[in-house]
């Protein structure tokens, strides 16, 4: 029997789809991923805490899902909706449906919904905090969505993180400031065969500098990156002290160390087919995207008092929005897309070899 699903926001805009299934209220920032492919890695990347995933594409769950795409140990979104959710996928590599998945940790989900409209809603009017209910009453569905925790503030990023480290030693290896790391992310670093420590992000700067450190990656992860005070200010002392390679929340982060200001987009960006221009590559490169923050323009370089010039690394062939900030003599850099590939082409991959460089110019001098 199929019940009603309800999702709406506290303006009092709402659409409907339908499911199968029962499961309690969820309230997220509603936003809207163009990927085609990728969902498990999408499902399972923390930088959706918080967020409710609207899909386009018209299958979700087609191929199923293998454990060797996680992102992390579990699905990380509030909620996912789309047009339709495959029970029965059939791909060689699936070990079971991404619904029983979901089910398996009471993460709603719901088919039935028409998502071109609600993403045309969204480029239209912005992504907003939305709830998704089945069988309940609208003025109980805004009394929930009343009372989540908006997106703005969001500081869900202090303790998103989930990777365990092996052993405790940190000499020579890759830090990962973790605010929710994804997989993919390490695995890169792995098969450049560095060794990695995960470091969580109350971790002071001075302690960081006691590691002996290779380089510091400042990772991914979800929520409002002006609500980091804490690690923004670490890495603002870190900067210039090793070299330091920041992604997507990591690029933000690094940007606010920098005075840099970041501002709320409209719907963001979020899919596996963005454009980007990169400084010295002569095409452009497609790149996976999930954020809805993004560092404010500030023309093409200045230079700061103690960090050196500060240039325009990457830029968006959308939008025209910043991308990536360079400070080469500070040995820093970062980006706003995932290179990891994780969804996405491997276009990105390549994004790594300046991180790289400078860490063997930089520890081969000590």
């Amino acid at each position: 029997m199929y019940k009603k699903a309800l999702l709406l926001n506290q303006n009092g805009d709402e659409f409907l789809g339908w499911t199968t299934e029962l499961f309690q209220p969820a309230t997220g920032e509603l936003i809207f991923n163009t990927a085609m492919t990728g969902f498990v890695e999408i499902l399972s990347d923390p930088s959706y805490i918080n967020q409710i995933v609207t899909f386009t594409s018209s299958h979700v769950g087609n191929y199923g899902m293998s454990q060797k795409d996680f992102e992390s140990n579990m699905p990380k979104i509030e909620a996912a909706i789309g047009n339709s959710f495959t029970d029965s996928p059939s791909s060689w590599r699936s070990e079971k449906s991404i619904t029983s998945w979901l089910k398996e940790y009471d993460v709603p989900y719901s088919g039935g919904f028409d998502v071109r409209n609600i993403t045309k809603y969204l480029r239209d009017n912005g992504s907003s905090m939305f709830a998704l209910g089945v069988d309940i009453d609208i003025k109980d569905l805004k009394e929930i969505l009343y009372k989540a925790k908006d997106i703005l503030g969001d500081n869900s990023a202090m303790t998103a993180g989930n990777q365990e480290d092996r052993d405790t030693s940190t000499d020579g290896k890759i830090g990962i400031m973790d605010l929710g790391a994804k997989k993919s992310i390490v695995k890169v670093l792995e098969d450049h065969d560095y060794k990695v420590v995960m470091i969580s992000p109350t971790t002071m700067s001075d302690e960081i500098l006691k590691m002996n450190l290779r380089g510091l990656l400042i990772s991914n992860g979800p929520g409002d990156p002006r609500s980091l005070l804490t690690v923004i200010n670490t890495i603002k002392e870190l900067i210039g002290k090793l070299p330091i390679f920041g992604i997507c929340l990591g690029h933000q982060i690094l940007g606010l160390a920098c005075g840099l200001k970041v501002k709320k987009m409209q719907f963001g960006h979020h899919g596996s087919n963005h454009p980007v221009e990169i400084d010295g590559v002569k095409k452009a490169l497609i790149t996976a995207q999930n954020h809805g923050f993004s560092i404010e323009e500030f023309g093409d370089s200045y230079k700061h008092k103690n960090f050196g010039n500060i240039n325009v690394f990457a830029k968006n062939l959308n939008d025209g929005s910043n991308e990536g900030i360079s400070l080469w003599e500070s040995m820093a850099y970062s980006v706003q897309f995932h290179p990891e590939s994780g969804p996405g082409t491997t276009d990105g991959l390549q994004v790594f070899d300046p991180f790289f460089a400078m860490i063997e110019s930089n520890y081969a001098k000590k």
